[in-house]
């Protein structure tokens, strides 16, 4: 199993090499704009998953050589999927596919076809959540405690939001077309909306944890074989 598992995650490693590598090749008038690619949040996941599955098989290796999956790398790799890599994969495939279907022109004008091509639109927006749902269907992951999870969620959000208000405040235009077109409190409504949306899907993919693998999946409850900590079995020998 370990094995059939640190193939998936090498693949989706070198996966995500080869499209950073292509789309940094890739020249357009936004992304030499201030800020830069790292203005977008398709790039910033983008970096997010390469970063998760160069996590995830180096997890798999020290599980190989330890011959047990409790160990802190295992963790790491379980608390950055858990609290970013995939709710904001998802979120960032729903809203794109949603927005363009609405309007395409309000979120990847058809200009960009000439540009970036068709695979590497599905690699920032389609693949993302593909991978990272079918990582959590068939790989067990505990999610840590929600003030911790939620926690970094929004810390991450916040820090975007903050990041591109601050672009245009100080280069004065929105990241992405569709808040151009926004009045203020149209935006207000809308970063609140992708907020509740974006903490739905981090429960969504702790109720599908759940849902696959049963248990309350409580990181501080058993480890990673399902077996009970210690301190649990204390418990129960103590009330005996």
């Amino acid at each position: 199993m370990v094995a059939y598992r640190g193939l998936f995650h090498f693949g989706c490693g070198f996966f995500y090499i080869y499209g950073t590598y292509y789309d940094l090749q890739i020249v357009t008038a936004h992304s030499q704009s201030y800020g830069g690619r790292f203005k977008y949040l398709t790039f910033l996941n983008l970096l997010l998953q390469l970063i998760f599955f160069i996590i995830a098989p180096l997890a798999d290796v020290l599980t190989f050589i330890r011959g047990r999956e409790d160990n802190w790398l295992v963790r790491v790799r379980d608390l950055v999927f858990a609290s970013l890599a995939f709710p904001i994969s998802v979120f960032v495939a729903t809203t794109f596919w949603g927005i363009y279907m609405i309007d395409r022109e309000l979120i990847f004008p058809k200009a960009l076809d000439k540009v970036i091509p068709s695979w590497i639109n599905h690699v920032l927006h389609t693949w993302c959540a593909v991978l990272i749902i079918i990582e959590g269907a068939f790989i067990k992951h505990k999610y840590p405690k929600n003030r911790l999870g939620l926690g970094l969620l929004t810390f991450a959000s916040v820090a975007y939001l903050l990041w591109i208000t601050w672009i245009a405040y100080v280069a004065e235009f929105w990241v992405y077309p569709f808040l151009r077109a926004m009045p203020n409190n149209g935006r207000v409504v809308f970063f609140t909306l992708s907020f509740c949306i974006i903490v739905f899907f981090y429960f969504l993919g702790k109720w599908k944890t759940m849902f696959i693998w049963g248990g309350d999946n409580d990181a501080n409850s058993t480890t990673n074989n399902g077996k009970p900590k210690d301190g649990v079995k204390k418990k129960v020998k103590k009330a005996d």
